[in-house]
C-alpha cells in the first residue's frame, strides 16, 4: 500500500512539474513571436539612433496619404517620442478595406540606414491602430493609439505642413 502512494504522490509532482515547463515554454514562445503587448514588447523604441517623424499634407481612403513631411527628431522630443511609444497598450489588428496612414515614426541606426523599428499610425478604426514593425521580421504589433503620442508627433512637425496628419490627430485635447 505505501508503494502504491509513493508512486501516486511522485506521479502528481512530475505532472505538475511538467505543466510548469509547459506553460512556461509557451509563455516564452509568445513573447518571441511578438504577439505579446507591453512596454516590455515591441513598444521599446531603439534608445540611440535617428528618429525621423513623417507626417501627410492630405490623407485620403481612396488615395492614400499624399504630400510626405519627414522630419528628423531630436533630444527632448525625441525622447517624447520614445516615452509615448513605451506607454501603449496592446490592441487587436485593424481589419479595414481602405485605411490612412496618419504619420510613420522610424528609428534608425544612423543617418541613411534602414531603419530597425518603424510605428505606423492607421485612422481605421478610430481611435487609431499603431502598427510596429521591425523590418526583416514576418510580425507586427497592433498598439492601441493614445493622445501622448499624438501630442508628441503633432510637437515634431513643422507648424503649418502636415495639415492631413494634424487634422487627423485632432481630437485630443491639447
Amino acid at each position: 500500500m505505501e508503494t502504491t502512494t509513493a508512486c501516486s504522490a511522485r506521479g502528481r509532482a512530475r505532472n505538475r512539474l511538467l505543466r510548469a515547463v509547459y506553460v512556461l515554454g509557451l509563455s516564452i514562445l509568445f513573447v518571441s513571436s511578438g504577439l505579446a503587448a507591453g512596454p516590455l514588447g515591441a513598444s521599446t523604441a531603439p534608445r540611440g539612433g535617428v528618429v525621423e517623424v513623417t507626417g501627410f499634407g492630405r490623407l485620403s481612403l481612396v488615395d492614400g496619404s499624399q504630400d510626405p513631411v519627414t522630419v528628423v527628431v531630436k533630444g527632448h522630443e525625441a525622447a517624447r517620442i520614445r516615452a509615448a511609444l513605451a506607454g501603449l497598450s496592446g490592441s487587436t489588428a485593424s481589419f479595414c478595406m481602405e485605411n490612412e496612414n496618419g504619420f510613420t515614426i522610424s528609428f534608425l541606426p544612423r543617418y541613411g540606414a534602414r531603419p530597425t523599428y518603424v510605428a505606423t499610425e492607421e485612422n481605421c478604426p478610430t481611435p487609431g491602430v499603431v502598427n510596429i514593425a521591425r523590418p526583416g521580421s514576418q510580425t507586427q504589433q497592433p498598439m492601441k493609439e493614445d493622445c501622448a503620442l499624438r501630442a508628441a508627433v503633432l510637437a515634431a512637425l513643422p507648424p503649418g505642413r502636415a495639415e492631413g496628419t494634424r487634422r487627423g490627430l485632432s481630437h485630443c485635447a491639447s
